[in-house]
């Protein structure tokens, strides 16, 4: 009888990715610049100033939603995911494109620098859609970035002093 359950919840986990709205609008999007469909100035327009406003939107609501929940207690975990995702994750991407080679130094230290930063906020608002790891997520999005001015720093250090050769 598991296995039916098992079922239904892959079922039901594919039909939401293929069915959420990012995805739709990305492959219309693809589907609209392949055919390439021209967009009146006006639409136009109400995109760009939409796109301007999304970054500031995003983080005012999910400032807004991490001061209402505060942190109550550090989950264990912290332990182990802020050095993977701060000091582990930038690593591995410097081995894996300096032993891949054949990158121009500006990609590599453009993607150490991207794997250096903290947890996007995304992962609280997909905690929060499926109702799991919600205090995790804004706890590790809070400590993250908070120790992320160090990491950073220290990256872009070892960029620009040549430590970090390409």
């Amino acid at each position: 009888m598991a296995a039916a359950g098992d079922d239904r919840l892959a079922i039901d986990i594919a039909r939401k990715v293929a069915f959420h709205p990012f995805i739709l609008s990305t492959a219309l999007g693809f589907v609209a610049a392949r055919l390439n469909i021209d967009q009146p100035l006006e639409f136009q327009r109400f995109v760009d100033y939409l796109a301007q406003a999304a970054a500031p939107c995003a983080l005012f609501a999910m400032g807004v939603t991490l001061a209402l929940r505060p942190l109550k207690r550090i989950p264990a975990e912290m332990g182990s995911i802020v050095p993977a995702k701060l000091i582990i994750h930038p690593i591995v991407v410097y081995l894996a494109l300096t032993t891949v080679g054949g990158f121009d130094p500006i990609w590599i230290y453009a993607a150490v620098l991207l794997a250096a930063l903290p947890t996007a906020t995304n992962v609280f608002v997909i905690g929060q859609q499926y109702g799991v790891w919600q205090e995790r997520a804004s706890a590790t999005i809070l400590i993250t970035t908070a120790l992320s001015v160090v990491t950073v720093s220290a990256v872009l250090i070892a960029i620009k002093s040549g430590f970090l050769p390409a």
